[in-house]
């Protein structure tokens, strides 16, 4: 007889692997998006990684992320 395993959700790894993947999805859109030169696509990543960074507070910041993807590199 098959077992029933019961579960109130995803675990914190299945939880941990959704968020990265989110993360990257807004970072590959912001990139492709400053690529092409197209600035509401920029605004849109932006927007989603406030909500991101608003509901993650004690994690790191998405913002932070895409702005150090747009700053010259220190020499």
């Amino acid at each position: 007889m098959p077992l029933l395993a019961l579960s109130d959700g995803p675990s914190e790894n299945e939880l941990a692997g959704i968020e990265a993947a989110v993360r990257a999805s807004i970072v590959a859109d912001y990139l492709k998006a400053a690529r092409r030169g197209d600035r509401l696509g920029q605004l849109a990543a932006e927007h989603l990684a406030a909500q991101i960074d608003a509901s993650t507070p004690d994690g790191p910041r998405l913002l932070d992320e895409l702005a150090d993807l747009t700053q010259p590199a220190a020499a």
